[in-house]
């Protein structure tokens, strides 16, 4: 089941392509930066991952990125 983007999380789809590109980590351990960073618990920050993930192509569309 693919995850809907939420543009309620515009700055965290913002920070994960940001991880991405510094290729500090594997982006499918990308959950513990964001609950981390923002506060969020496990469910939370595994759900934005996957929202992430499952329209990358049309998140890059959106914000130009490359």
């Amino acid at each position: 089941m693919k995850h809907p983007i939420n543009d309620n999380h515009t700055e965290h789809y913002h920070y994960l392509e940001r991880l991405r590109q510094s290729g500090i980590v594997n982006m499918f351990g990308a959950r513990p930066y964001l609950e981390s960073l923002f506060g969020l618990d496990k469910k939370e920050a595994g759900d934005i991952l996957a929202e992430w993930m499952d329209n990358y192509d049309e998140l890059c569309d959106k914000y130009g990125w490359q």
